[in-house]
Parts: structure tokens; C-alpha cells; sequence
């Protein structure tokens, strides 16, 4: 069905910046207080600030809409003095047939990665789809709080003076059409032979209706699910788990579940979408800036830092 709601849109015309103009729009330098920086990301991401000048999204839904935020996103990864790699992309749909009808998925992945301070061919993986679920939804919660997440605390990581590997940091494009974007990026590390560790994925996390400040985790990895829980017994943090089976996993919601398929030792975190208190929003109009609870996304990127630094303390 989304497959032909992205035709109609083009159809119907969308105005965007061409893509001469994309490659010389000017962004804004990010600040340096945390907090301010996740509001101007979220802000930016979900139409409540503009973009760059006279450039505003509506949602992160159409072809052009995701390139612009992959322009956003090159811009602000070479803030950290890191260097942004697209990974382009073409896959087929199911059935092979459909691609006769209806062009197969094309997108774009934007991925960077944190050197270990020691040598080393290990690396963790922090993950989360920047695309939104409809168009002219805006996606603030759903996931531009994924997004703003791992680079908060890739931005933190930076100034470990030691870390045992190597960190991934990357954006993942159509989540929304069937988890292509993370599909692709695990061809990319079996590719590349990337010794993965671990890989941590975060959608949706910005949302605390009962105010208790709890995360929830899910994972089919004892080892994970272990170390995340002893964190949060340790700070009193409440932490609220899903196990999972991987034995015949079918679930196809989101991109920790092709990590799981795939055999690696993958966990999810966000808000408790599993135990009822996710945001009412998602896919809507009125999944805006103005319904993050910003507290809580400081909170848990706190949280989820100390959990990755603990990581790559390991000697």
C-alpha cells in the first residue's frame, strides 16, 4: 500500500529543491548544550524550524523529502569532524513481477564511523530509520528521536579517551517500506566482513505518558539484555523487557528485526510501545515537536550512553 501512496505523491507534484540546490543548501551549526541540540535536531527534522533557509519538511516520506534530510544528516555528522558515506541502494520488491509494474525500492543509507582509540577490527553498530511513516507526517517522535539519540551520543563518545572498538553510526533510509534500508546495510557488513559485536537500534523514544521514565528493552541476546539491565538496576532507571525467540522470527516491524533474523546479537530500546505507553501519534499529522517529551529523550540518551561507553570500556 505505501509502495503506491510514494506514486500518487509524485504524481500530484511535490516542491522541493532541486538537487543542485540540495548540494549547496547551508546548515546550521548545532549547539553544544545537549538538550538545546536534540530540540534544534528534532526541530529540524519534523518541520517545526526550518531545515536550512526557506527550507521547511513536511514529513521525511517522499523521495525528495529523504534527500534533503540526507543532505541534514552528511552536514551535521561532518559537525563531529566525521566522514558521512551514502550507501545507495536498489532492492527488488517480493515478487520479482511488481518490479515490472512498480520501479523496486531505491534509497540511500547515511552511515560514518568512530575509530577505536586502539586497534581494533571490532565494531558496535547504533542504528535508526530517519524516514517517516506517511506523507505530511511529520515523524518527531516516530523517529526523529532515534535519530537524534545515536549522534547525541556518538557526539558524547567522541570524547572517550579510550574505546575498545569501533562504533557505526548509522541512518537508516525506508524503514517504513519493509525495513529496506536495514536490509541493505547488513549486505554492506557481510561485504565488508565488519566484525559486529553488537548492534543496538532505536525507534521511537520520546514518549512518557505515565511519567515513570521507564525504557524498554527487547532482545533475543542474554548477554545484552543483561548488561542493560544491570545498568539500570544500578541507577534505579526502570527498564521494561520483551524477550524475544529468534528461533522462526517472523516479526517485520521495524529494523531490529532483520538484525535478529540475520543472527546477530542485536537489542532494541525505546519507549514502552510493548506495555502501552507509546505515543497515540504514529503515522499521523500530529506526530510533532510539540508532543516530545524532551526530558525523557535526555534521560534515556543518558542512559543508552553509559550502556555503550560501558561497551567499549572493555579491555
Amino acid at each position: 500500500m505505501k509502495r503506491i501512496i510514494v506514486i500518487m505523491g509524485l504524481l500530484l507534484g511535490f516542491s522541493s529543491c532541486s538537487r543542485q540546490e540540495v548540494r549547496q543548501l547551508e546548515f546550521q551549526k548545532l549547539p553544544e548544550d545537549m538538550a538545546e541540540m536534540q530540540k534544534r535536531i528534532i526541530g529540524q527534522l519534523s518541520g517545526k524550524y526550518e531545515l536550512a533557509k526557506n527550507v521547511r519538511l513536511s514529513s521525511r516520506w517522499l523521495p525528495e523529502e529523504r534527500e534533503l534530510s540526507r543532505a541534514y544528516f552528511k552536514a551535521i555528522v561532518s559537525q563531529l569532524h566525521l566522514i558521512p558515506i551514502e550507501q545507495d541502494y536498489q532492492h527488488s520488491n517480493i515478487n520479482f513481477g511488481v518490479d515490472l509494474l512498480i520501479e523496486p525500492f531505491k534509497g540511500t543509507n547515511i552511515y560514518t564511523i568512530l575509530p577505536a582509540t586502539i586497534k581494533s577490527a571490532s565494531y558496535i553498530v547504533l542504528g535508526a530509520h530517519y524516514d517517516s511513516g506517511r506523507r505530511n507526517a511529520p515523524g518527531a517522535i516516530d523517529n526523529a528521536t532515534g535519530v537524534t539519540l545515536i549522534y547525541s551520543i556518538v557526539k558524547k563518545l567522541q570524547k572517550l579517551k579510550y574505546r575498545s572498538q569501533n562504533v557505526i553510526l548509522v541512518f537508516f533510509d525506508q524503514e517504513e517500506e519493509e525495513n529496506v534500508g536495514s536490509k541493505e546495510f547488513i549486505k554492506l557488513i557481510n561485504k565488508n566482513n565488519w566484525n559486529i559485536t553488537s548492534v543496538h537500534c532505536f525507534d521511537m523514544i520520546g514518549w512518557d505518558g505515565d511519567n515513570d521514565n521507564a525504557i524498554e528493552i527487547y532482545t533475543a541476546s542474554e548477554s545484552l539484555e543483561n548488561h542493560y539491565i544491570a545498568l539500570a538496576n544500578s541507577i534505579e532507571k526502570p527498564i521494561l523487557n520483551v524477550s524475544i525467540n529468534p528461533v522462526n522470527y517472523s516479526n517485520n516491524s521495524t529494523d531490529f528485526d532483520e538484525f535478529v533474523r540475520s543472527g546477530f546479537n542485536v537489542i532494541g530500546a525505546g519507549e514502552c510501545v510493548y506495555h502501552g505507553d507509546s505515543t497515540p501519534y504514529k503515522d499521523t499529522a500530529k506526530d510533532t515537536f510539540e508532543t516530545v517529551n524532551f526530558e525523557y529523550l535526555l534521560s534515556s540518551t543518558t542512559f543508552i550512553e553509559t550502556a555503550i561507553k560501558n561497551l567499549l570500556n572493555n579491555k
